[in-house]
């Protein structure tokens, strides 16, 4: 009974780093989005060239996959960890990975304050086997001063070290190094002056680690400057909400440094495609889904689809998400489009299994729209599986506290009711991943009756 209790108190208690998980509705109530202009953000990676094609057969994760992420405080957050999840999840819904997020405030490329680099791999690695593992360390690492040699020598010593134990204990891993983030000077003012720039030296010293080492190398460092740079200049009271402590990025921006993961490891970008001829009443180009019957009346057309993929589950409720949406890049990895071409002049009314989805011109449609940026059947089932993703990683928490922060005699005992609890929400996951057929209408605004599915 005692472990149960345990247990159930840890599940309640409120998780210490939520407190960088939002920004406070009044703040962001106050703000009225008004930025236009959408930022292209590059993203490098080593190894790979700017020509490279984005296919779904080339994608870096194979069915079977056990996916570690070992990191700091930043990897604890359980953010861009999360969103890799969704990624996978809604792009490949068949794909079965697992993953394991053994991510410890505090955390150095030696370790921290719940073990040293030897334990936190035999601890934290080992048991879970894992077959890719992600490191994303260096914040820690510059002590919070401005660049120091003897610092930075003993960092780029300490992650040869730790490579090389995650080498011994995971000899079969795939390794991707994940540069860190910037120490935020841009946005707001600053509590450790000259510390940025210590941030930036760790994260360009990644690639030549990763080419000593022969590892791949995501650029994570630029993605989010360049953002908090840009934001600046669009709204500065609004961008100083992305890393609202300095040091920890808020979710949505999670979702960039998600994005540069995905794109190195050769994410499919389209959800589904599709391109319709409302004179013939043909389907001219699908992808990625199944059109069928399409039919016309008085105006109005009809069609069945079924896609292969989700869109991502952005909180579309969240102003800062709506803000990194507008400023970033993000929806080039997630595109759902519908193009409908031969309308006649006017406006036209689209919905989805009877849910109004939104009103566009004719010109609009012509020209394509992203349904996976409005709020759609399908967004309803992605933020549906990222609900029950939130639950397990709530557990995955709770669980990483009894069993690496107390001495308790009977925690195994604890943590196996957490595990099993981690299960239960596993299926709920793998539910929420079954795709079905949606019934589409696109009418005249002036018309009120929809072909009939």
């Amino acid at each position: 009974m005692k472990s149960i209790r345990l247990a159930h108190f840890l599940l309640l208690r409120p998780l210490i780093l939520l407190q960088y998980a939002s920004v406070s509705r009044q703040a962001i109530a106050q703000k009225i989005l008004t930025s236009t202009s959408v930022l292209a953000i590059t993203f490098l990676v080593a190894g790979l060239s700017s020509g490279d094609t984005l296919h779904a057969q080339d994608f870096y994760l194979h069915n079977g996959d056990r996916l570690t992420f070992y990191g700091d405080s930043i990897t604890a957050q359980r953010f861009y960890t999360r969103d890799i999840q969704d990624f996978v999840a809604t792009r490949y819904p068949t794909l079965q990975v697992t993953y394991h997020n053994a991510g410890v405030p505090g955390d150095k490329v030696t370790g921290g304050y719940v073990g040293d680099a030897a334990a936190r791999v035999a601890r934290d690695v080992k048991p879970w086997d894992p077959t890719v593992l992600t490191v994303m360390l260096g914040m820690n690492d510059g002590d919070y001063v401005p660049p120091d040699p003897k610092i930075f020598a003993d960092y780029q010593e300490g992650y040869e070290k730790l490579i090389t134990m995650l080498r011994a204990t995971a000899p079969r891993a795939r390794i991707t190094l994940i540069e860190n983030t910037p120490y935020d000077e841009i946005t707001h003012g600053t509590e450790f002056a000259g510390f940025m720039t210590t941030t930036e030296q760790n994260a360009k010293a990644t690639p030549a680690l990763g080419q000593r080492e022969r590892l791949p190398v995501v650029e994570a460092y630029s993605p989010v400057k360049e953002l908090l740079e840009h934001a600046k200049a669009a709204d500065p009271s609004f961008a100083s909400l992305l890393v609202p402590d300095r040091i920890h990025p808020s979710e949505p921006l999670h979702w960039v440094m998600a994005e540069s993961v995905m794109k190195a490891w050769h994410i499919d970008p389209v959800v589904s495609e599709v391109t319709l001829s409302a004179a013939s009443q043909a389907v001219m180009h699908s992808l990625r889904t199944t059109v069928s019957g399409m039919q016309a009346s008085g105006g109005a057309l009809g069609w069945d689809q079924l896609d292969e993929a989700l869109p991502l589950p952005f909180n579309f409720e969240n102003a800062l998400m709506n803000f990194v949406l507008k400023n970033s890049d993000l929806a080039s990895c997630d595109q759902e489009m519908l193009k409908v071409e031969d309308l006649q002049p006017g406006a036209y009314q689209l919905t989805i299994d009877k849910t109004d989805v939104g009103t566009f011109s004719e010109a609009q449609l012509s020209r394509g729209i992203n349904l996976a940026l409005l709020k759609t059947p399908m967004w309803d089932q992605a933020r549906e599986y990222d609900g029950a993703l939130e639950r397990r990683s709530e557990l995955e928490q709770a669980d990483f506290v009894i069993f690496a922060e107390t001495n308790l005699k009977d925690k195994a005992d604890a943590s196996r009711i957490l595990r099993e609890g981690e299960a239960v929400f596993e299926q709920k996951v793998q539910e929420a991943l079954r795709i079905s057929k949606h019934h589409y209408t696109l009418a005249p605004l002036n018309q009120t009756i929809a072909p009939n599915p």
